[in-house]
């Protein structure tokens, strides 16, 4: 003690400034750096959970990009096997559709044909019937000056049974 008396330093004043140091530095780590402690480490937690919700959304983000993709992915099939379908169904209309007017087209073609037959049947007997009368009528003529009235007779009668098988 002696030393520190030649030193200058008084014993109880030493004490009484280790004790007020003691109390101050108690003090402030109490009241100043334990909640500043407890703060930083709030805020630290806060940024650490900050950071795995940051690190969690971009994952989720990553895995509804993946999602929205493979949607695409899928819609896109989707619509190419529509579109694909679509055009088979258009294709196949246009068949019967061509089928369809090719039948018609037959069908008027034969009705034409059979106008036609009809047309020409019917003016072959016309005519038939014109070429009978006329030549009915010639032969009688010649027949009044060449035959006597029973022979014409006979002859006319046999030409009438006769001729329209003959032009057959």
């Amino acid at each position: 003690m002696e030393l520190l008396l030649k030193l200058g330093v008084d014993w109880k004043l030493l004490i009484a400034q280790i004790v007020n140091f003691t109390i101050l530095v108690s003090v402030l780590t109490y009241f100043v750096y334990r909640p500043l402690l407890n703060l930083l480490d709030a805020r630290r937690a806060r940024i650490a959970k900050a950071m795995e919700d940051a690190a969690r959304i971009e994952e989720q983000n990553r895995e509804l990009e993946q999602f929205r993709t493979e949607q695409l992915k899928k819609i896109d099939q989707e619509v190419g096997a529509l579109l694909e379908r679509g055009k088979r169904q258009g294709e196949t209309m246009r068949d019967e559709i061509l089928a369809s007017a090719k039948r018609e087209a037959d069908a008027i073609l034969a009705k034409g044909e059979r106008q036609l037959e009809e047309e020409r049947t019917r003016v072959f007997q016309e005519i038939q019937a014109s070429l009978a009368s006329m030549i009915v009528r010639m032969t009688e003529k010649i027949l009044t000056r060449e035959f006597s009235a029973a022979d014409q007779q006979r002859i006319l009668s046999d030409l009438e049974k006769n001729i329209p098988s003959l032009l057959r």
